[in-house]
């Protein structure tokens, strides 16, 4: 089978000791086997290298260290600069593929030759590698899907797992990778652009593990007052766009007023009210019947509103 294009996957990683290992393993044990794993360490504190180390004898594993920490952006993007495929993929170091995710994405992109890059839904993993179909998501599609997803992309705030995707290199070299000043957003900022030129296939099965622990939970609420800036930056980004959809225009506002409550959710989650009320009185004052999603429903269960 070695006529099949060459895969690249990335596996960049900060201070991932306790997981990183099944990581690697998760891409070697693909079923599409016409790969290479480039292993990016971000100058990790932990035992990241000396575990990166056991598999540099896999003829398929390159390895590489970062002097100083760079951060995951910028060390996405000196992956992306070195790798060989016709296809690339990114996995955090804490969260696994499916045996076959290889296989069925780099099929789908094979069939669509058109398409930019291809996801699928995620499963939801626990610390000891428990897993569960994720049941809720901004995913709009019931079954398999090609076609133009801009429009939803911008509505549903980065509907796409980012560690569930694969995107072919000439586009990337086309448009960009990410844009390293985005230290949160920055892939939706990747997806809005990619969709805008290129379609997309949406593969209806959970193929990649997303793994939930205190490490990662704990990261995402200290990094609120980034995304919570840069969410709305792309926004700004977006609604200066020329050739935006009448549809969007129409409802920009809708679109800022989830932004904001994605925003109050993340600070309820984190316990910071005060925050949190901002914010939701930012969304109310957009929209004065926000869209009943998710992070809405879950600010009027927690009886948020009667108390303001």
């Amino acid at each position: 089978m070695t006529d099949r294009p060459l895969a690249s996957v990335l596996i960049p990683v900060y201070n991932q000791e306790a997981y990183v290992a099944e990581a690697v393993r998760s891409v070697l044990e693909q079923s599409y086997s016409s790969l290479e794993l480039l292993l990016l360490d971000d100058a990790s504190t932990d035992r990241t290298a000396e575990i990166f180390s056991k598999f540099e004898t896999e003829p398929r594993v390159r390895l590489y260290r970062n002097e100083k920490n760079l951060g995951f952006p910028r060390t996405c993007n000196l992956g992306y600069s070195l790798a060989r495929g016709e296809f690339l993929a990114i996995i955090a170091g804490d969260d696994t593929y499916a045996p076959d995710f290889l296989e069925k994405c780099i099929g789908a992109l094979l069939a669509y030759p058109a398409a930019g890059f291809v996801y699928t839904r995620i499963s939801l993993m626990d610390q000891s590698g428990k897993k569960r179909p994720r049941k809720r998501d901004r995913i709009c599609h019931q079954g398999d899907f090609y076609g133009r997803e801009f429009d939803n992309i911008v509505r549903w705030l980065n509907p796409i797992p980012h560690g569930a995707t694969v995107v072919r290199k000439r586009c990337v070299e086309e448009l960009g990778a990410y844009d390293p000043e985005l230290t949160a957003g920055h892939d939706w900022e990747f997806w809005l652009r990619l969709s805008k030129r290129y379609p997309s296939v949406f593969i209806n099965e959970h193929l990649m593990n997303y793994r939930v622990h205190s490490e990662n939970i704990t990261n995402k609420r200290a990094r609120m007052g980034e995304r919570e800036k840069h969410l709305i930056a792309i926004l700004d980004r977006v609604f200066a766009m020329e050739g935006i959809s009448e549809e969007l225009r129409r409802d920009k506002n809708e679109i800022y007023a989830r932004a904001y409550l994605d925003v109050a959710e993340g600070y309820r989650k984190a316990g910071e009210p005060a925050k949190m009320r901002h914010f939701l009185f930012q969304a109310l004052s957009l929209c004065k019947k926000p869209p009943l999603y998710l992070p809405y429903r879950r600010l009027l269960a927690s009886s948020i509103l009667p108390r303001l």
